[in-house]
């Protein structure tokens, strides 16, 4: 879900923009200096364009799918839905209470609360974004670097989008050290090639500005990547941890814990592993819930 944020655009614009940087550096500064058109040479920046390609497509799925945005409601239409399910209306059927549909084809379920900001009926574990001025189902955090919130339907592509960074981070940091053991004087950029030394300060320079940028990278993600595993394990977004220290309660919920396995399932998805890190595998959508939720229901409001 594309978001019209100054903060978040610029930051998009930063992280192309070191992307297209490092790409330029490890090209023509580094390894076709002194590899030209070998096999080695060849392999090095074609592994390194692939990784850049993959981290741009998970950057690129993690901002432009939904990430899980309840849709708006017309309060009128379900608050005798609510009252029935906050007074315990014996009247109302088990089906009507388990699983009701409003006119939008969003399924209303047991628990749902209405949000006073946007006046939509979210489910459980919903929560308001300030930025996108709307309900996220499952919302971890409003993310700036990808331009939107990372909820329940795009958390995937955050993950993998994560990993690619650190992957393409620590492959910048191998290929500076490469070229620098195999460095030759004679070539374009060597310190007796044919553009003389200032080339070889140039190179000097974009090596270390590519190593600062591949270190702060790589330990930035390093760093979020473990606060999401860590958040997905416990099975508490970040909001919700917020909110239950801002309660003073740091006691969790008697709810049974699931296997760690089963977690990231429900992150990731339930095919093999090695699709969870390829950005191009679909994910479950709210289609897939509310056909999910069918069996159970018994009644549709028409």
């Amino acid at each position: 879900m594309f978001q019209r944020d100054p903060c978040g655009l610029a930051c998009v614009f930063i992280i192309y923009l070191c992307i297209g940087y490092a790409d330029y550096v490890v090209t023509v500064w580094l390894v076709h200096p002194i590899f030209g058109q070998s096999f080695i040479g060849l392999t090095l920046i074609g592994a390194f364009n692939i990784l850049i390609l993959l981290t741009l497509t998970a950057h690129g799925r993690c901002m432009l799918t939904d990430p899980g945005v309840v849709p708006f409601s017309d309060p009128n239409q379900h608050r005798s839905h609510v009252n029935s399910s906050d007074d315990d209306d014996e009247s109302a059927s088990d089906g009507d209470a388990m699983m009701q549909r409003s006119r939008s084809g969003y399924a209303i379920g047991d628990n749902w609360t209405m949000c006073t900001r946007c006046k939509s009926f979210r489910p459980p574990r919903a929560h308001h974004c300030r930025v996108c001025k709307r309900c996220i189902r499952r919302m971890d955090h409003h993310c700036p670097w990808v331009n939107t919130c990372i909820g329940e339907f795009n958390q995937k592509y955050f993950l993998q989008f994560l990993f690619w960074v650190g992957m393409t981070s620590l492959f910048s940091m191998l290929i500076i050290g490469i070229t620098w053991v195999y460095d030759d004087e004679h070539a374009s950029t060597g310190i007796n090639g044919k553009y003389g030394e200032n080339a070889h300060h140039v190179k000097v320079l974009h090596s270390i500005f590519l190593a600062m940028e591949a270190a702060l990278f790589g330990m930035f993600v390093l760093a979020v990547s473990c606060d999401q595993v860590s958040a997905i394990f416990s099975d508490e977004t970040a909001v919700e941890a917020v909110q239950r220290r801002s309660r003073m309660d740091y006691r969790r919920s008697n709810v049974r814990r699931r296997s760690r396995m089963s977690l990231l399932k429900e992150v990731c998805g339930r095919g093999p592993i090695m699709l969870w890190f390829i950005p191009c595998t679909s994910h479950k959508t709210e289609k897939d819930i509310i056909a999910s939720a069918k069996p159970r229901q018994t009644h549709f409001d028409v």
